[in-house]
């Protein structure tokens, strides 16, 4: 089993040259597909979305298309708004967001054997909160996304951490810090979300974040039970 993972998207259109670049069974986007940090217009991101969502239609059992916060807060009745939320082109994403969700091409997470593909992971605090089984964790996630979407917004909690540093916050949300200190017990974490300046493989480590595509442009590459880095152009 080869499998390409794609961190945060926010617009850019490298993942295509990564998709010729591999052979693969298959393919992890990891979320975040709007809100750019590179100037990247709305319209683009748009286009980029079209793109993802037509390379999934064609491609379904190999394609997972996660879900990230930057994505989350376009969701119909989704009540909030994060930074970079794009108040003018706000409609006609969350009509491509739905769309999406309503034929089920989006999903918050994606289990291979003991490797967890969420947006940003899972801890045991927001787990035993929603009520998600161990036993059925990647079934009962995307069932709660299905049916409650607004368990995966930002949860205010006592330290009122803006950042998302905290036990309480869902898939979309937990920071590495947090999620080391109360993560599931017995699984690998492959998560984007918080921007790293290179994506580093450490075997001692539970926790792989991978969001790296706007600084070094590396992505994370699994053949095999190994774990690969590879760079793409970044765009």
């Amino acid at each position: 089993m080869k499998i390409v993972c794609i961190g945060d998207i926010h617009g850019r259109i490298c993942w295509k040259q990564i998709m010729q670049s591999n052979t693969c069974d298959k393919v992890v986007f990891m979320g975040d597909y709007f809100d750019s940090h590179d100037s990247i217009t709305a319209t683009q991101q748009i286009n980029n979305f079209k793109d993802i969502v037509e390379y999934k239609k064609t491609n379904l059992g190999k394609v997972i298309l996660l879900v990230g916060n930057h994505d989350q807060h376009y969701i119909k009745g989704i009540d909030e708004k994060y930074k970079g939320y794009q108040y003018q082109h706000a409609d006609e994403i969350q009509e491509l967001i739905n769309n999406a969700m309503e034929i089920e091409l989006l999903q918050m997470s994606y289990i291979y054997g003991d490797i967890v593909f969420t947006h940003a992971g899972i801890t045991k605090t927001w787990a035993r909160n929603n009520g998600i089984r161990l036993a059925h964790l990647e079934f009962d996630i995307n069932r709660l996304f299905k049916l409650k979407p607004g368990a995966f917004s930002f949860t205010p909690d006592k330290a009122n951490d803006i950042n998302g540093d905290s036990y309480t916050q869902p898939p979309t949300w937990i920071r590495p810090w947090s999620l080391k200190k109360d993560k599931l017990d017995g699984f690998i974490f492959i998560v984007g979300h918080t921007v790293q300046e290179k994506l580093i493989i450490d075997p001692h480590e539970s926790i792989i974040c991978i969001d790296a595509l706007g600084t070094s442009g590396e992505y994370l590459v699994i053949e095999d039970e190994k774990l690969y880095v590879k760079k793409a152009s970044i765009t």
